[in-house]
């Protein structure tokens, strides 16, 4: 049988385990609204029931909004704070 050596130093905790909850790194925010956007661009709204059209636009919405929070937040922290050009 394998004995686990591994020895976790008691002084030394991560962000994670400090704050008490996990962080999500910004590039799977802008993953999984990729890939939202990506699985319901192409479905035909022409046959779809009018709450099935409602729901492919607040997917698209609400991903579109996620990738736009994301990237201004990386802005700012690489640019510093700046107005937004819209």
């Amino acid at each position: 049988m394998k004995e686990d050596i591994t020895v976790k130093d008691e002084a030394f905790e991560t962000i994670e385990e400090s704050a008490g909850y996990e962080t999500t790194p910004r590039s799977e925010y802008i993953s999984s609204a990729y890939y939202a956007i990506a699985a319901v661009n192409e479905l035909d709204t022409g046959l779809m029931h009018p709450e099935d059209k409602k729901r492919k636009r607040n997917i698209l919405r609400k991903s579109l909004r996620i990738i736009d929070n994301m990237i201004t937040e990386l802005d700012a922290e690489l640019y510093g704070e700046s107005s937004e050009d819209d």
